[in-house]
């Protein structure tokens, strides 16, 4: 006998299934305010794209958030509305947890696979400019998680080992790519990242995973020096590099296009 266990901040969680996560999602922005519920983003990790998921991810701009509880005089607006967000929660009878940048709820849902009855653990994460932040984090409606190896963890180690090359450095949950000495912000958008750590004519898919930007670097004159820290992290087993480019892949036809242009 197995058991599953769902999220690790609400203890009776179960795993949802694929097929159930869209009314899990829905029924988690009907619980919040309504000015809030608009300033959501959803498709937040893989959630959705894989066949069952212990937690599931949504992004509520934190700037809306201390805007609705009115929070902007206190001396940490956003942890101040995220525990007003909690005891909104609460008071609807849906169980709620603060930690960190999330605020987890247990929501009651019921499979419209096996009719069973289940307990969904939800992080509404409260994210500083969430809508600029969400792409880098959108990794399903891309395809991503087709390949069972991805994972999102190991393509933001691997582009700030491209970063470091640049004496610069990528927070993926600020959408940020900073100077690493003055952290000064040179670029946020994906395609603006893409060009600045691959080259000019990189694209903005170059950066959706591992194996796409060890794609785009094969023909980089600097892929060793960017890739240097990389590999060090590589040896400690926090990440996997592909050495090769698998024939008949996109991203093998997109190498053999570039070599001969």
């Amino acid at each position: 006998m197995h058991i599953y266990e769902g999220g690790n901040a609400i203890p009776d969680s179960r795993p949802v299934l694929q097929q159930d996560v869209k009314q899990v999602v829905r029924a988690a922005k009907e619980l919040l305010p309504r000015p809030l519920s608009t300033a959501t983003h959803a498709d937040i990790g893989s959630a959705g794209y894989k066949v069952q998921s212990g937690d599931i991810d949504i992004f509520v701009d934190a700037d809306s958030v201390v805007e609705f509880f009115k929070t902007q005089d206190s001396r940490d607006p956003v942890k101040d509305a995220k525990q007003l967000l909690k005891q909104h929660f609460l008071t609807q009878g849906i169980q709620s947890v603060v930690s960190g940048r999330n605020v987890h709820i247990g929501l009651p849902y019921i499979s419209s696979v096996d009719g069973r009855k289940g307990l969904a653990q939800v992080d509404v994460m409260v994210i500083p400019e969430a809508g600029t932040v969400a792409p880098w984090h959108q990794h399903g409606p891309r395809g991503m998680y087709a390949d069972p190896e991805f994972k999102g963890s190991e393509l933001f180690i691997l582009l700030n080992s491209l970063a470091k090359f640049q004496n610069l450095k990528f927070d993926a949950f600020g959408a940020k790519l900073m100077n690493r000495e003055t952290n000064q912000v040179v670029g946020r958008t994906r395609k603006e990242v893409a060009r600045i750590l691959l080259g000019p004519k990189a694209k903005e898919r170059d950066v959706d995973s591992v194996k796409s930007i060890m794609a785009a670097l094969a023909n980089d004159p600097d892929r060793e020096g960017k890739l240097a820290q990389a590999r060090q992290d590589a040896s400690k087993g926090l990440l996997r590099l592909p050495e090769t480019i698998q024939p008949g892949t996109a991203a093998w036809f997109r190498d053999i296009q570039d070599r001969i242009q």
